[in-house]
């Protein structure tokens, strides 16, 4: 840490307090340095490596910068979390910025990240569509993209109704899609209330499934990234496949099911290291499909609500929540947490 320029390009005059790392089992590593100016006033810079699970793009049109792409700077909040950041992009109105508006007088669009998910995303010349509760903004490979467009955006108007009804609670008014393109990435994600899609899939089915997915996690989310992920990740894929099978789609589902049991490798849930399992995204999927079909639809319901429910998100408290409902059922789960193989119980 060498040098620190103000918005003027002026150097600053600090000493390096104190400095310490956090490390994620999918995230690129992050060091914090906190430092003092010469006021006393303390700020966090924070550096993390390049990762190729989030985009990083710069182009004529599209600006794509986040938490492991470079250097941010930020004031300590009282709590002392990670992010409390401010930002204004210094971009033209033939922009739009998600997620921040535009201060005429700064000419610049402000953004504030939520906690530590800082993403900014700036997009010209791109396509928009528009439905009751979401909008998409894409750029348009082949002459099928505006109709695949379409499904992903106005699905937000079915999905989001049934995950507010499924959980009792709305997360978010108007959600934003966008369509990064490049090859880099996993298929899509969900970061800072945004949707981010690397590519459109084949069929109108996959693309719900894959947004159902996403969008869930706006609910479904909290656990550790560590092998406790895996309830992250299946109860946000379950809440797409419950929502697929209330809505006609049990041939799908069932054949979504038979591709994970044909992929799954041997490895339990709850890892011997306790990192995140490699097929994190398919293992519980799989634990829970045994216990839909042996107990019914109702009853996974109620373990996605009981997830969604807890204030200290884990494995222990979650089957401790269930075991006063089901405790007939928790045996089972824990069987299943240390399985190696799971499709073959199907």
């Amino acid at each position: 840490m060498e040098k620190i320029v103000d918005s003027s390009g002026r150097s600053l005059e600090f000493k390096v307090a104190r400095e310490d790392s956090r490390g994620s089992p999918y995230r690129a590593d992050r060091k914090r340095y906190i430092v003092q100016d010469s006021l006393g006033t303390e700020f966090s810079v924070l550096y993390s490596g390049a990762s190729r699970a989030q985009h990083t793009i710069f182009t004529d049109d599209i600006l794509a910068v986040n938490a492991a792409s470079g250097w941010y700077p930020g004031r300590i909040s009282p709590g002392g979390t990670w992010w409390d950041a401010e930002v204004f992009i210094h971009l033209g109105q033939d922009y739009v910025v998600l997620n921040s508006h535009f201060v005429p007088n700064e000419n610049a669009w402000h953004y504030r990240p939520q906690e530590d998910e800082l993403f900014i995303i700036a997009l010209k010349n791109c396509k928009r569509q528009t439905s009751r509760r979401g909008v998409i903004y894409y750029y348009p490979q082949t002459e099928m993209d505006d109709q695949k467009a379409a499904v992903c955006v106005h699905s937000l108007d079915k999905l989001l109704p049934y995950f507010e009804s499924l959980y009792g609670c709305s997360t978010a008014g108007e959600v934003p899609i966008v369509l990064l393109p490049t090859d880099l990435n996993a298929g899509a994600y969900n970061i800072d209330r945004t949707i981010i899609l690397n590519r459109f899939l084949s069929t109108e089915t996959q693309l719900i499934h894959m947004l159902g997915h996403e969008l869930a996690h706006n609910w479904c989310c909290g656990a550790p990234g560590n092998w406790e992920d895996w309830l992250n990740e299946t109860s946000a894929e379950w809440s797409a496949l419950a929502f697929l099978l209330e809505n006609g789609q049990e041939s799908y589902v069932h054949d979504t099911i038979l591709g994970y049991c044909t992929e799954e490798k041997p490895e339990p849930i709850r890892t011997r290291d306790g990192q995140r399992p490699q097929q994190v995204h398919l293992k519980g999927t799989l634990l829970f499909h045994g216990l839909y079909r042996k107990h019914g639809l109702a009853v996974i319901k109620d373990f996605l609500r009981a997830f969604v429910e807890l204030e200290d998100k884990n494995t222990e408290s979650w089957l401790k929540y269930l075991s006063r409902r089901y405790p007939h059922i928790v045996p089972e789960i824990i069987e299943g947490l240390n399985a190696e193989l799971l499709g073959v119980r199907l």
